[in-house]
């Protein structure tokens, strides 16, 4: 049975549960932070996504090109994550932040007024931008949340990723109709300004939670058989949620559904999708040995709801539909959460891993589904439910593997008595 263990009794004990007296005890002002920055940096792939049309539509451009814009997004994001393994995790956290920040607020703009060139600046800016910050925000939740509220941070910061394609499937519409698809981008760019420029005038530098994390703070990180499994996890991940993203409207009118019953499908996946990411976030917090098994869970519905997809009847599909956005991707911020735990003061590092994984399940899911509705849609499904089971199986791999930190006080989830 999984237990709660201490590696190293130690170890000094650090004043983990005091906090200085210009931080929240608990890091709740930190996690909503973070999750604002990542909604932010995640807009320059969902807004090009929701304007699909009006881009297409002005411009003659076909589906394939704008395909392609998409995947520079999170190819950029790979090499982002990958530049963010490799370098030292800064004094303050806020100013790298705020510097994405900015550099997103110009991809927009230029998108915003040059598309034919900005569109593609704009993912390419904006997912190495996003690809860098996210080991970062990673690495300050660690640093700042209080343990009991790790979890929830965690689900909270990725449920702003899913919160953030619903932000930009509603300014579209609401938005676009009056004032045109380029003032919305605008708009956004100005907001990610406004947001780097409050982060550069209160920057302060991270604090260290302990001596051990202080020691290996800035050594290379191994990549072990856990962080590979876990990688690994999620890059088959990631192609479920991403070309469920890409194609469960396309799958929902092929089954005989109308446009706006199966809009209405997709934004309740996205709405369970941010719920799921809360709720396991905020479960796992006050039950932590149960991380594996709700981690292994959630691929597995994820696989289960894919599979019946390929199922004619609408109903079912409609089912389907809902378990694979809950469990297939409701898993991003258990991930996260439980490959940083065994690495005091490595967390940047070691899920720069499981964000480079992402990032390229994110980019190739899309493509494997593309190509196999072409051929069967059906294909494409059952292509993302071997995706969705390999994931689960990599967890189980990785759960075998947890390595052991003797020179950590922080607590870790382990499978081992």
């Amino acid at each position: 049975m999984n237990t709660l263990a201490r590696t190293d009794r130690r170890a000094p004990l650090a004043p983990t549960n005091r906090a200085p007296a210009n931080r929240d005890p608990a890091g709740l002002s930190t996690a909503v932070g973070v999750a604002a920055v990542t909604v932010l940096t995640a807009l320059p792939v969902f807004l090009p996504g929701a304007a699909n049309g009006l881009i297409s539509a002005e411009f003659g451009w076909s589906p394939a090109r704008m395909g392609a814009v998409l995947a520079v997004y999170w190819l950029a994001s790979l090499s982002g994550a990958f530049a963010s393994k490799r370098a030292a995790l800064p004094p303050a956290i806020e100013r790298t932040l705020a510097i994405a920040l900015c550099a997103t607020c110009l991809g927009l703009f230029s998108a915003a007024v040059a598309p034919v060139i900005g569109l593609w600046v704009s993912s390419a800016v904006g997912g190495f931008a996003y690809g860098y910050t996210q080991p970062h925000t990673n690495a300050l939740l660690m640093q700042r949340c209080a343990p009991r509220l790790r979890a929830l941070a965690f689900g909270l910061k990725q449920a702003a990723v899913p919160a953030a394609t619903l932000l930009a499937s509603m300014a579209i519409p609401v938005l676009a109709g009056p004032a045109g698809w380029r003032p919305v981008f605008a708009g956004t760019a100005v907001l990610c300004g406004v947001g780097g420029g409050l982060l550069l005038a209160r920057h302060r530098p991270s604090d260290m939670r302990s001596p051990a994390a202080a020691r290996v703070r800035g050594v290379p990180l191994r990549v072990d058989g856990f962080l590979l499994a876990l990688s690994c996890a999620g890059f088959f991940g990631a192609m479920v949620g991403n070309g469920l993203g890409g194609f469960l409207v396309l799958a929902l009118t092929t089954r005989g559904a109308s446009l706006s019953v199966a809009g209405a499908v997709a934004t309740a996946g996205a709405a369970l999708n941010i719920v799921v990411r809360l709720v396991a976030g905020w479960v796992v917090g006050r039950i932590p040995r149960i991380a594996w098994a709700a981690l292994t869970g959630l691929f597995m519905a994820g696989a289960a709801g894919t599979a019946l997809l390929a199922h004619t009847t609408l109903a079912v599909t409609v089912v389907g539909a809902l378990l694979a956005c809950g469990g297939g991707w409701g898993w991003a911020g258990l991930l996260h959460y439980v490959i940083g735990l065994p690495y005091a003061g490595q967390e940047q590092q070691a899920t720069a891993c499981s964000q480079m994984g992402v990032s390229l399940g994110a980019a190739t899911g899309p493509m494997v589904c593309g190509l196999l509705f072409t051929v069967s849609p059906d294909a494409a499904w059952w292509a993302l439910t071997a995706a969705g089971a390999a994931a689960a199986a990599c967890v189980l791999v990785a759960r075998a593997r947890i390595p052991a930190r003797p020179d950590s006080n922080r607590p870790t989830v382990t499978a081992r008595q």
